[in-house]
């Protein structure tokens, strides 16, 4: 299926396909003044942009304009004819309303038809994004998967952007674009180039044209850089309509010349590099009970949010944690190491707790080996270069432990894992 075809609620009334508008108009209009399906719909969109709809949809407490399927569909059914008057009538209003329900309705599957439109996505190969760990790709079989939530967790410094970078270059290798919600503001696109050159010269045919593949890697990811998390809110409200604008574009860039390396390519990865960090600036830890409250409905709207991306334009949503201290040995931490399967010893844990840690799918838990924020006298010589990759949360997968160092290239994976199930 393609991304994007059954978006929901959330999807642009604009982005309807040209056979909802066909033959709406009916009766002896029909043959007197007869319109194409293309005119009917720009029409009816101007009538849906006007004052007259925006107050309608103001009145029933919607933003004040009418451009989703979900704005159309709350306007009360005796409004929508006078706003589209005298486009449609009452009856076509109706037929365009049963229209609408029919095309963006959820689609009952049986258990052996949505297996098979997995195995079908992911031997297309959109279905998963590598992460360039040869042993952590082997037992997600492929990579990180569309659809779900991944997180990263780790202490400042261990690589974890490194690895979203990573990530981004292998979903442009693979032939989908991304969007980088860069909360923290320590995206280094410098690196990201870098990244991108490295890698296509170590595996491309063609190491000369390794300029022009990490160009095509920054063309095709579009930053975003919220800082409170009204605004990481707002960010994710408009990232639907900017997949849809993109991967649309690129359809039509594809059916023009699908060979052309210039062309764009579609959203299938987007990355929240972090999730704690506008969580944090506004909502102190330890603060009141009422700010405690606030802070977990932010949490699970944001985590809403992104599980409706993931699902609706079948993306990978890559979500970066932190980690707090974890001084505090109380039962409550103690049971919230165990139950994030990190192995800290009960000295840190990862951030935003127990209403952030069922929203991922898969968790990945990056660690120094000899981790130099533990090492008595600071850090070793070698400045504690080795670190731990373990897969704590997999749908696929048992835990797997695997250890890798920071290259040019990014990660690079250098022992083989333990504990990984047979393929």
């Amino acid at each position: 299926m393609a991304a994007g075809t059954n978006s929901g609620n959330d999807r642009l009334i604009s982005h309807l396909p040209l056979r909802v508008f066909v033959k709406l108009i009916s009766g002896p209009r029909s043959t007197v003044s007869p319109i194409d399906p293309a005119s009917l719909r720009d029409r009816i969109l101007s009538k849906l942009s006007s004052e007259a709809a925006a107050a309608a949809a103001a009145a029933d407490g919607g933003g004040g304009g009418i451009s989703t399927i979900r704005d159309i569909l709350n306007i009360p059914p005796t409004a929508l004819p006078r706003i589209l008057d005298p486009c449609l009538t009452y009856a076509e209003c109706n037929r365009l309303l049963s229209r609408i329900h029919r095309e963006c309705a959820a689609e009952p599957l049986s258990a052996s038809e949505v297996a098979r439109r997995a195995r079908s996505s992911s031997t297309g190969g959109v279905g998963k994004v590598p992460t360039g760990l040869p042993t952590l790709d082997g037992c997600l079989r492929g990579g990180i998967p569309v659809g779900s939530v991944a997180e990263l967790v780790g202490r400042a410094g261990v690589g974890k952007t490194h690895l979203t970078q990573q990530l981004v270059v292998s979903a442009a290798t693979a032939g989908g674009g991304a969007i980088y919600v860069d909360a923290e503001r320590r995206l280094s696109l410098p690196r990201l180039r870098e990244i991108a050159l490295e890698r296509t010269r170590a595996s491309g045919p063609d190491p000369s044209r390794a300029g022009d593949s990490a160009q095509r890697v920054l063309e095709n990811v579009t930053i975003h850089r919220p800082l409170a998390t009204s605004e990481l809110l707002d960010v994710l409200d408009r990232l639907g309509e900017e997949i849809i604008l993109r991967n649309s574009e690129a359809r039509k860039e594809a059916e023009t010349d699908d060979r052309d390396p210039a062309r764009r390519l579609p959203v299938r990865l987007v990355v929240i590099d972090s999730i704690a960090a506008p969580v944090r600036r506004d909502f102190e830890i330890g603060s009141s009970s009422y700010a405690a409250a606030h802070r977990a409905s932010a949490i699970f709207q944001i985590a809403r949010r992104l599980k409706r991306l993931a699902h609706d334009h079948r993306l990978a949503v890559v979500v970066v944690n932190q980690v707090g201290s974890g001084h505090d040995s109380s039962k409550r931490d103690y049971q919230r190491n165990r139950t994030l399967d990190i192995d800290d010893d009960g000295e840190f844990t990862a951030s935003l707790g127990t209403a952030w840690q069922y929203c991922a799918t898969t968790r990945v838990v990056l660690e120094h080996e000899d981790d130099p924020h533990r090492l008595q006298g600071g850090p070793r010589g070698d400045g504690g270069s080795i670190r731990v990759a373990t897969l704590t949360k997999s749908l696929v997968s048992k835990r797997t432990r695997l250890t890798f160092a920071l290259t040019q290239q990014g990660l690079r994976e250098v022992s083989p894992a333990r504990d990984c199930p047979d393929p």
